[in-house]
């Protein structure tokens, strides 16, 4: 009874640990790391102000205690507030960290904490606990101090220095940027502001050749870009069931109009609602869009660049991202006006009767519109979606078990696991994230040595196809095609410091 005792008086301490207990009167509220009494925060004098739906200034203790309480209540993906200036030139932020783990007890404490409780375990063993009694102890007092020393999200509060970004309703497809300083932050205090968004496209340099400079006029050094023609790519021919013949595609979809690459410890997902997207515009008179096909596609890659190490979880962590925003090509709009048009038939449509075969277009089309149209609601039709990868693995004197995998089509079957669809009706915009992490360890193993070898000497073109299964869906044709070159990890901009608007921007050029 002794050690119990002893025991529990260790857990005391834990528990005193990792709270702060204030003695003064008052309701608690959720902060950072702890728990934490608002009358102690109201004597200490309230945190800046924001505000709230209907104009209102609300401290911000109560909306951090508010957002705490809708956090347990519902699934929250991922949340950022931008909160006013306490001091000239800075912003508090508060931001919903995903899919971490923040100790409450943290370095050395938590370690002696662990320790000391496996010892006071030993202890009780030697007396009178028997072999059941003990490994049961040691599996609930060892789950319970991991209960209670984590918390899998975390309200997070940090001073960034950045811009703040006012939305702006009469300037389409911008942001303008709005800094406080010590005399307008009140009278700034009630306007309406969103979190920093960075220009689609300003983590790279678009250049002519592969070989050209990947600097800016400023000195900055960044992985650069070239647009390419689809006709490099091999896809499925008119007939392939019986022949099984590949040819390369006889055009491409959309075009490539900006692409962005950098590097984060966790896959970044919804580009689309990250960054300012190009304005771009169409010529289509008055008439009506008869077609569900997106105006802008983004396709996101992301590619592990380390091996998981035990313990960790296989489907996220480190990796490069490569994203294409792409636009629609005029040749595809008036493919897609003519297919959708009421009374529209097939078997009677002669527009590219004078194109051979493997030459037309209007299959993959009409292919391409059926996905777009059913993959969200069909999981088994999205997973025809097919990413051609093609590097100069050759050139670079890759490992052969490396290089058999060049230009081979890999289909992306497993919804929200390597795929993942997004609709933006509201932007005209679609987006699918594809995620690498998930593959297998030697996969992983292999990118790791790419990345350490070969990225900064790389010339990576991905290409993106709806796969076809019968004649009336082929040729498969190309929908958008990016080429990214040597994406080196020593120049690479990591991806949280893009999003937060603290890395060096490409457009400087």
């Amino acid at each position: 009874s002794t050690q119990m005792e002893w025991l529990a008086a260790m857990t005391d301490a834990v528990v005193q640990a990792s709270v702060d207990v204030k003695k003064s009167g008052g309701t608690w509220a959720t902060e950072d790391y702890c728990i934490r009494r608002v009358a102690d925060q109201n004597a200490e004098g309230d945190s800046p102000v924001v505000d709230g739906e209907d104009g209102e200034i609300i401290p911000v203790s109560r909306e951090i205690s508010d957002m705490a309480v809708e956090a347990n209540s519902t699934a929250v993906k991922y949340a950022s507030d931008i909160r006013a200036e306490s001091n000239a030139g800075d912003t508090v932020v508060e931001t919903l960290v995903d899919d971490k783990t923040e100790w409450m007890i943290a370095g050395l404490n938590l370690k002696i904490a662990w320790a000391a409780l496996n010892i006071a375990l030993i202890f009780a063993r030697a007396r009178s606990t028997t072999n059941d009694q003990y490994w049961m102890m040691v599996v609930f007092l060892n789950v319970g101090l991991w209960q209670l020393c984590s918390r899998p999200k975390v309200l997070k509060r940090q001073a960034v220095d950045r811009p703040l970004v006012q939305k702006s309703p009469s300037v389409t497809g911008t942001s303008q940027c709005v800094k406080q300083g010590p005399n307008d932050a009140a009278a700034n205090a009630r306007m309406d502001y969103i979190e920093f968004k960075p220009p689609a496209g300003n983590s790279t340099l678009k250049v002519s050749s592969p070989d050209d400079s990947s600097f800016t006029k400023d000195g900055f050094q960044f992985p650069t870009w070239v647009p390419v023609s689809s006709d490099m790519l091999d896809v499925r021919s008119h007939g392939y069931l019986t022949t099984k013949k590949k040819i390369p595609s006889p055009g491409e979809l959309y075009e490539c109009i900006a692409v962005d690459c950098f590097a984060s410890s966790t896959r970044f997902a919804d580009i689309a609602t990250r960054v300012v997207l190009p304005d771009i515009k169409f010529d289509d008179g008055n008439a009506p869009k008869t077609w569900k096909c997106p105006d802008i596609f983004v396709v996101s890659i992301a590619i592990p660049t380390e091996a998981p190490k035990f313990g960790r979880s296989t489907d996220d962590g480190p990796g490069t991202t490569f994203v294409g925003y792409f636009k629609m090509k005029e040749e595809t709009r008036a493919t897609l006006r003519r297919i959708t048009d009421t009374g529209y038939d097939p078997s009677t449509d002669t527009t590219d009767s004078e194109k051979h075969v493997q030459k037309r277009l209007a299959n993959g089309v009409r292919l391409w519109e059926e996905w777009c149209t059913r993959s969200l609601v069909d999981p088994t039709f999205q997973a025809r979606f097919k990413l051609i990868p093609q590097a100069n693995l050759t050139e670079l004197g890759c490992p052969s078990y490396i290089e058999k995998y060049n230009g081979k089509p890999v289909l992306i079957k497993r919804n929200q696991v390597t795929g993942f669809l997004s609709d933006y009706p509201s932007l005209n915009t679609m987006e699918f994230d594809i995620s690498l992490h998930p593959f297998p360890f030697l996969f992983k193993q292999a990118m790791a040595y790419l990345k350490e070898n070969y990225f900064d000497k790389g010339v990576a073109t991905f290409g993106f196809v709806i796969e076809g299964r019968n004649d009336e869906e082929l040729p498969e044709v190309v929908i958008g095609a990016m080429r990214v070159c040597r994406p080196s990890p020593k120049y690479i901009v990591k991806g949280e410091d893009f999003f937060a608007g603290k890395c060096p921007k490409s457009s400087l050029r």
